[in-house]
């Protein structure tokens, strides 16, 4: 009995996946546009992002607790694109390979001066790269 308990916990051990939901997920932002982008969370700045500069840091522990609105803006106030996020919207989980994979909300744009991507979680989204031109003429004005 007790060697059938062992094989059921060591064959059981290799399917073991660890979901993690953080309390406070990481934000990011990824701006491939000619614009200066301010990133705000329920209204407050949160970050800016340099056209071609680095990713900011985004200190999540000064925000205020989820739900999060997230919207980013031109520098003259244009809504860009943004994303909501609730409390245990955002997954992180393992399997037994050591494999990760991550959910959550993002938002992205593509103007004709670049892409722009805003998400909640660790790992950037991705997907293919839009065929042809996007954008509309005038879309990149500040």
């Amino acid at each position: 009995m007790a060697a059938v308990m062992l094989l059921g916990l060591v064959a059981g051990g290799c399917s073991i996946t660890t979901t993690v939901r953080p309390e406070r997920p990481q934000l990011g932002i990824s701006n491939g546009t000619t614009l200066a982008v301010t990133l705000t969370v329920n209204g407050e700045k949160a970050a800016a992002s340099k056209p071609g500069g680095p990713q900011p840091r985004i200190d999540v522990a000064t925000l205020p607790p989820l739900p999060w609105d997230v919207e980013a803006r031109s520098p003259s106030g244009r809504l860009l694109t943004s994303m909501h996020v609730d409390p245990g919207q955002v997954e992180i989980t393992t399997d037994a390979g050591g494999v990760t994979a991550a959910s959550g909300p993002f938002g992205r744009v593509d103007l004709s001066c670049g892409r722009l991507t805003i998400w909640a979680g660790e790992i950037q989204p991705s997907g293919p790269a839009p065929i042809g031109l996007q954008g509309s003429p005038g879309d990149c004005v500040p």
